[in-house]
């Protein structure tokens, strides 16, 4: 197969972390491919990865690009806001090998996203808007935001316009990387993220794939009723704060940077179960062997 992957930092030479992340993450899927016997062509505004032929995009319009290009299937990677309107450029023109546009559009709304998860009977960081008696540290974070970018820590929950706030939750911070298929859910690992605070902000900085939890049965239970309830689709992310109980805090519709080290200790080729997830043959189960531990500036 001809397979497509866009990964918006490469294609349009977007920089800073999304740089670094964006193309760890491109690499580690193309090479996938590749070894799976697939043809990647991937985007770029310049820099090239070790698998798959580049194509130049010319005057950035990757949805230009993706509106007229060819290929039997794709993967759109790209900031939250920003991944309905690609992915639905891609869904008109090939198989999408990810969530559909709706359901990307549905996670990257943290407020739609978190009502929607708490109706399902789903933990979540709660959203609130007026002091608590009961809590007296908020998290505040942009509504249509990209990973940790603009999150900072407060005294008080009066989040300005374009933000949400949360309850602080105490706990271990740790995300869930799996692929969810047709009618199937297969766990991949538990991963533990490796935050740094900078003042009242807080940013992540690299992870340890995988993190072995004694609650474990527990924590997936969370992330597979969060996964049916949103729609999910092939690869996807879901960060938590394990503390009284596994609550989500964040869903990430798409690859995320812990495929790294999902590559890496996952015995199956991650490339065969996206296409699996999409064509039908998940496996139950994968075996998960060794550890490793990564940092965004060692990428």
């Amino acid at each position: 197969m001809k397979i497509l992957i866009a990964e918006y930092a490469v294609a349009t030479g977007l920089g800073g972390t999304y740089k670094t992340e964006g193309r760890a993450m491109l690499s580690t899927i193309a090479r996938s491919f590749v070894r799976c016997g697939h043809r990647v062509v991937y985007p770029t505004s310049g820099p090239v990865v070790d698998a798959g032929v580049p194509v130049l995009l010319e005057g950035g319009d990757l949805k230009g690009f993706l509106s007229s290009v060819d290929a039997d299937a794709g993967l759109i990677v790209a900031p939250d806001p920003l991944a309905p309107d690609l992915i639905e450029a891609v869904e008109s023109r090939m198989v999408n090998l990810g969530s559909g546009r709706e359901v990307a559009r549905l996670c990257a709304d943290k407020l739609e996203c978190t009502l929607t998860l708490k109706r399902a009977g789903v933990p979540v960081a709660d959203i609130v808007e007026t002091p608590e008696c009961e809590c007296n540290v908020y998290v505040v974070k942009p509504r249509f935001g990209c990973g940790s970018e603009g999150v900072v820590i407060s005294s008080f929950p009066n989040a300005p316009e374009g933000c949400i706030a949360t309850r602080y939750v105490e706990g271990v911070h740790l995300s869930a990387s799996f692929i969810r298929g047709r009618d199937r859910f297969l766990p991949l690992t538990i991963n533990g993220q490796i935050i740094e605070m900078k003042g009242s902000r807080f940013g992540y900085a690299g992870s340890q794939v995988p993190y072995r939890s004694p609650r474990a049965r527990e924590i997936w239970d969370v992330v597979r009723r969060a996964a049916e309830a949103l729609g999910l689709k092939g690869y996807a992310g879901i960060d938590l704060i394990v503390g009284d109980l596994p609550r989500i805090v964040d869903v990430n519709a798409r690859l995320t940077t812990s495929i790294v080290g999902c590559a890496r200790v996952v015995r199956w080729e991650l490339a065969d179960l996206i296409l699996r997830a999409s064509f039908g043959g998940l496996p139950e189960s994968v075996e998960v062997d060794g550890e490793i531990t990564f940092r965004l500036d060692e990428l």
